[in-house]
């Protein structure tokens, strides 16, 4: 008798769900990205109060439940968008004035996108405000996050100042006074906007800047 032709295992096919699996979820990111979008209009025009889920269901055109199924809470689609905005930030206009080759260049394009953030961008007033006033009341998490988010700042300040301050202890305690002089600023404004000349001021901080180069002795610098 012959040998038995062994036995040949044919492949298993899976079901074609795969394909359907993946439109679902490129569905589910467009949604969330037309909520994200959404909601940062109704924030430039009705600040957190009046951004209502209610309000960006027939916005986004979605029922309510699906904003909550994607988002968990109000209080986490804020904490996304916010951190979408502030991540955009990082990855477009600050990577661009890091690349400036000069510091009196990388100041001055830090100074004009500041100071156009603050007139012209009301969603973003309103979320930094947001996040930071929501913080204080004693939410972990929160918190958490916005420490990410200003040490990130902190960070992208001192790395402007590399290869003009040689001692990295020095640069990041400069980096704090900085993010602190804005904070200051921003809020100012915000209290009081005819009060604060934001250009006057960046005039005032540009002689100061010149002074003290002036009489700062020449040296070379030694990178940290």
């Amino acid at each position: 008798m012959p040998p038995r032709a062994a036995h040949t295992r044919r492949p298993v096919r899976r079901p074609a769900a795969a394909p359907a699996a993946r439109g679902r979820q490129e569905r589910g990111v467009r949604t969330e990205e037309a909520i994200l979008e959404a909601t940062l209009r109704l924030l430039a025009t009705r600040g957190i109060q009046g951004t209502s889920l209610d309000l960006l269901a027939e916005e986004v055109g979605v029922a309510k439940s699906s904003i909550l199924w994607h988002f968990g809470s109000e209080e986490e689609l804020l904490r996304r968008v916010a951190e979408r905005v502030l991540e955009e930030v990082a990855q477009g206009p600050a990577r661009e004035i890091l690349a400036l080759p000069t510091i009196e260049e990388r100041s001055e394009a830090s100074w004009r996108f500041y100071a156009d953030s603050v007139r012209e961008r009301p969603e973003l007033r309103r979320l930094v405000l947001w996040l930071i006033l929501e913080s204080a009341e004693g939410r972990p998490e929160l918190r958490a996050r916005l420490q990410h988010v200003y040490r990130s700042i902190r960070e992208l300040f001192e790395a402007g100042l590399r290869g003009v301050v040689a001692d990295r202890a020095q640069r990041k305690s400069l980096a704090v006074i900085s993010v602190a002089a804005f904070d200051g600023m921003f809020v100012q404004w915000l209290l009081d906007p005819d009060a604060i000349d934001l250009e006057a001021v960046h005039a005032e901080i540009r002689q100061l800047t010149e002074r003290a180069r002036r009489a700062t002795p020449k040296r070379r610098l030694q990178h940290a």
